[in-house]
């Protein structure tokens, strides 16, 4: 299930179905296995690569629920902090120095 669709100008395919295809090379398009590739979900027509998205297994098809928003918020709260925080300079120094 895609709990979020991340990519930018593409349908938004958040709540979706997806069937998960595997892990494969990004590049090639290969099969890999799980530490070596990338995840791959189909969704219609459509592939989608597990980073251009948030996703969960749903094996019981119980869909997007209400414990679902509720991370997905938390999550993206997170997530804006650690951008705000970037932007003021608060991990700069957890950054390696350029040469």
């Amino acid at each position: 299930m895609i709990l979020l669709d991340a990519r930018e100008g593409e349908p938004d395919r958040s709540g979706a179905i997806a069937a998960f295809e595997g892990f494969f090379d990004f590049e090639s398009g290969e099969p890999r296995r799980a530490q070596s590739g990338i995840p791959r979900l189909r969704v219609g027509d459509d592939r989608l690569w597990g980073f251009e998205c948030w996703w969960r297994p749903d094996p019981q098809r119980t869909g997007f629920t209400a414990d679902d928003r509720e991370k997905l918020e938390t999550s993206k709260r997170l997530l804006r902090g650690l951008l705000r925080d970037a932007r003021r300079g608060g991990l700069r120094g957890a950054l390696p120095a350029r040469t």
